[in-house]
């Protein structure tokens, strides 16, 4: 089994390497490449794969932030992701990008990191999915309630917690200690969460 997922990697490295697939192939690549995951393999492919951020199918860019934040959660590419949060044409891709983000920080908490999240939930001029999905993402590294409410549009902005976010601020700025992580809440809240997840992939699907 082992030589055959090497096989696997080696091809699917030279189809990305070739700039050729069609996005679709690009877009089984790249998950093919991640699954199972492997910290080695994803690390050894996270250049290659953050080249097709830029790519011209917004399919495509959405794969790209999935394997380097959501599922590689690589604290090296917080600037590229960040940067397409900011500046990809897609809005759902730049509302992505921002949950990404919180995958990142919910396992290596950073400052800067959080000040980016923070400037997307308080900037009034942003599109709303964006600004939801950012707080989702704090909401999410901080392992609190409601992160998926949030990101699947069921809460508003109204709606946030005011007292998480002034105190992510006062951390940010050196003010303050940084906010009690919640502890996990155990298997049958897991299994609540992977139901909701599965709703939010069918969201996503007809968004699409």
């Amino acid at each position: 089994m082992k030589a055959e997922r090497n096989a696997a990697i080696i091809a699917a490295r030279r189809s990305l390497e070739s700039r050729a697939a069609e996005p679709k192939e690009i877009c089984a690549v790249i998950v093919g490449i991640g699954k199972p995951y492997d910290a080695e393999v994803i690390r050894s492919h996270a250049a290659l794969v953050a080249t097709y951020l830029v790519h011209d199918d917004n399919v495509v860019r959405h794969q790209a932030i999935w394997f380097l934040g959501s599922w590689g959660h690589l604290p090296e590419y917080t600037s590229r992701i960040d940067y397409t949060a900011n500046m990809d044409p897609d809005v759902y891709n730049r509302a992505y990008a921002a949950k990404s983000l919180g995958s990142i920080l919910k396992h290596a908490k950073d400052a800067s990191v959080t000040r980016s999240l923070l400037a997307f939930v308080e900037d009034e001029q942003e599109e709303t999915e964006v600004r939801l999905s950012a707080y989702s993402g704090l909401l999410y590294a901080w392992n609190r309630a409601d992160s998926l409410a949030f990101l699947i549009g069921d809460k508003a902005i109204s709606d946030v917690d005011r007292e998480f976010l002034n105190q992510l601020h006062a951390w940010t700025q050196g003010q303050g200690e940084m906010p009690h992580v919640t502890p996990p809440r155990g298997l049958f809240h897991s299994l609540f969460q992977a139901l909701k997840t599965g709703h939010l992939i069918q969201f996503n699907r007809r968004r699409a």
